[in-house]
């Protein structure tokens, strides 16, 4: 069942991105002027854009396109980046030679504006800003699919084109979340802009920032090491295939090699790279052939944040909300909304009181299976039963592992019950009723 809900998620995944991941398709905008452009990806273009209401031109090769925003790899600060445009910015586009993309020049130096000068930002939707939501603890637990999905709504009602943050720190978790939080995080792509900022981005948490449409990480930031652990129990091999092959099919349609893919996820997968100093561009290879090398036989491959953005995988090196604004192209950090923290904030809470909850209950059936009068015993263990069944209820990704499921304690409350029936029966009929 397992491998037919993995395929099955492959192939929502392929539906989202095939337009905008192969090089070559075609694509069409339409302007808010009522013009349009027709290319291809892969296609050198200048873009005109309004960012933090100055008219700048951008130039560089289109690597994407999605319904809202199509994203230009150019010179960005005497660096070769990605930049994601929102279609809505545009004011006008046009295809132009290879040899003239990385020529482009800002028009915030005019004689109205000094240069560098940005627009007084005043503190209301209009300005803006994103929408955070922490992703830290154990995927599958404290990190669900279901925040994330909320956060997308949230965002909805502000409007397409949004930018949702997602703050990782986490060492990984469960194999089945990640499916379900990938699918979900590109149902919101289509939509809004995602961005991963990572703490700590290890297993699961790697997974979940590759498939964002920017990646960014703080100094001290960690990536990678895509293991399948099953406690201490061997894999597979065809299911550990079969996880290689999706984390492939995954970091490919994402923008990422798949190179990098393998070398995440077992040790005997090598990386390596080699970067045009001239135009930065990056040549990644399943061997220790390159100039510079990503993974060895020694270890599974785990980004720092300076070969990260070195070789492409980040997008930016940012530790304070500042400086994530403004690699954001943002005029300041504005959060629109506290909602992905209050949810986050919310579920940590019922998380905790799960953890502290189960075990005592745990601790009280141990009890009462063996003290006090039956009628006690019977009773209260069918009330224990009824609260395990309410925290499978409300959550059910804390108990999935540390509990039978729902049914079992159903079928064990109705046989409690029937056994204190037949006691109070026999009870009954001591007495002569």
């Amino acid at each position: 069942m397992k491998h037919l809900i993995r395929n099955a998620l492959v192939c929502t995944i392929v539906g989202c991105i095939a337009s905008a991941a192969l090089g070559g398709e075609a694509v069409q905008i339409r302007l808010k002027d009522g013009s349009g452009w027709r290319g291809e990806i892969s296609d050198y273009v200048e873009l005109k854009i309004l960012q933090q209401g100055i008219e700048v031109v951008f130039q560089g090769r289109m690597v994407a396109a999605a319904a809202y925003h199509v994203t230009i790899e150019g010179d960005i600060a005497g660096e070769t980046r990605r930049k994601t445009v929102f279609k809505n910015d545009i004011l006008s586009i046009r295809t132009i030679q290879a040899e003239e993309a990385g020529a482009a020049e800002s028009d915030a130096a005019r004689p109205d504006r000094p240069a560098g000068a940005v627009k007084e930002a005043t503190p209301d939707d209009r300005t803006p800003g994103v929408f955070v939501l922490p992703l830290k603890g154990g995927v599958g637990t404290e990190i669900r699919y279901d925040e994330i999905k909320m956060i997308g709504e949230e965002a909805d009602k502000y409007g397409t084109g949004q930018i949702i943050v997602l703050l990782i720190d986490t060492n990984g978790g469960l194999v089945l979340e990640t499916e379900l939080i990938i699918e979900t995080i590109m149902d919101i792509k289509k939509r809004h802009r995602v961005v991963a900022w990572i703490q700590k981005a290890i297993s699961a948490g790697c997974a979940t920032a590759m498939v964002c449409d920017e990646i960014y990480m703080m100094t001290e930031g960690t990536a990678g090491s895509v293991t399948t652990i099953r406690g201490l129990q061997h894999v597979p091999e065809e299911e550990l295939q079969e996880e290689i092959a999706f984390l492939v099919r995954v970091a490919k349609m994402a923008g990422h090699s798949e190179h990098i893919a393998r070398s995440m996820k077992l040790k005997k997968f090598l990386c390596s790279y080699d970067k045009d100093p001239q135009t930065g561009e990056v040549t990644f290879y399943g061997d220790l052939s390159g100039e510079f090398i990503l993974s060895d036989e020694e270890q599974n491959l785990t980004f720092t944040s300076s070969n990260a953005l070195h070789c492409g995988f980040s997008d930016g090196t940012a530790d304070t909300e500042e400086e994530l604004a403004k690699l954001l192209d943002l005029p300041r950090w504005h959060e629109k909304s506290d909602y992905g923290r209050k949810i986050t904030d919310r579920w940590y809470r019922t998380v905790e009181r799960a953890n502290e909850e189960i075990p005592r209950l745990m601790a009280r059936l141990g009890y009462w299976k063996t003290s006090g009068s039956a009628e006690e015993q019977l009773g209260a263990q069918i009330s224990i039963y009824q609260d395990l069944i309410k925290w499978i209820d409300r959550a059910p990704n804390v108990t999935r592992t540390r509990l039978q499921d729902k049914e079992f304690y159903q079928r064990q409350i109705a046989e409690l019950r029937k056994q204190l029936a037949d006691l109070k029966k026999a009870q009954r009929g001591g007495r002569g009723y």
